[in-house]
Order: structure tokens, then sequence, then C-alpha cells
């Protein structure tokens, strides 16, 4: 039981929660991590249905860090092509000047921990090469 638990935590990673989710609403009314864990499917069964996860799937979310799924992203694109389309047109039809369109934003993802961390590093990084240029520079 054990090893099983471990393969499917190793399998989900850190989204058990969106994973379980997911496999719930993909394969009702089936259970497939209860089968798992009861050993009536096996570890590559379990791997196949993850990897059969349709990408709007929550486990997919979780992944891309954002909670848009693929009609979001299609409608925001759809929306920021017509918006360029019609400024081509109307630029090309006016005599005067037409500004340009707005497009809608895309989602925001909030800096994580290891962002920050990166930026710190990067800082830190760009301080010492500046003291080893200004050294070098000085005695050259």
């Amino acid at each position: 039981m054990q090893v099983r638990a471990e393969a499917m935590l190793q399998l989900l990673g850190d989204h058990q929660g969106p994973g379980d989710a997911a496999l719930q609403s993909t394969y009702a009314p089936r259970d497939p991590l209860a089968e798992y864990l009861q050993g009536r499917i096996s570890t590559r069964q379990l791997r196949v249905l993850v990897e059969g996860l349709p990408t709007d799937s929550a486990f997919h979310r979780a992944h891309r860090d954002t909670d848009w799924r693929d009609s979001d992203w299609i409608n925001r694109d759809s929306n920021s092509i017509l918006r360029v389309l019609l400024y081509t047109v109307q630029s090309a039809l006016s005599k005067s000047p037409v500004p340009k369109p707005d497009l809608l934003p895309a989602p925001v993802v909030a800096p994580s921990e290891e962002d920050e961390a990166d930026a710190e590093y990067l800082a830190q990084q760009q301080a010492e090469m500046q003291q080893v240029a200004d050294g070098w520079f000085a005695n050259n």
C-alpha cells in the first residue's frame, strides 16, 4: 500500500487535489484513485488515465498556474485579433489617425517565492559582477 501511495503522489506531484477532482469529473462514476489504492488498476493504467485528462481539466490548470481554461484563452485571442483587424481596416479607410486598440490582458500570475528568490539571486550576481568589473577597470 505504501508503494502505491508513493507512486500516486509521484504521478500527481504537488497537484493531488486538482488531479483527484479532474479524474473524478472526467471518469465519473469511477474513482480511479480509489481503484488504484485498492489494487484494482495498475500504476500504468492510472498513468494512462492521468495522461488522458483533457487539457481543460483542473489538473492541467493547476500546472499552468492560472485558472483560465482553453476556451478563455481562445476567446481572448479571438477578441484581440478582431480588434487588430478592425483597427487595420479603419486605418486604411480613414483619413485621420485611428487610435490603437486596447487588447485584453492575459491572466496575471502572482509571483511565487521561487521567482522572488531568483530575482534576489540575479541581483546578487549582478552586484558581484559589477564589483569585479569596477576592480578590473580600476587596475587596467
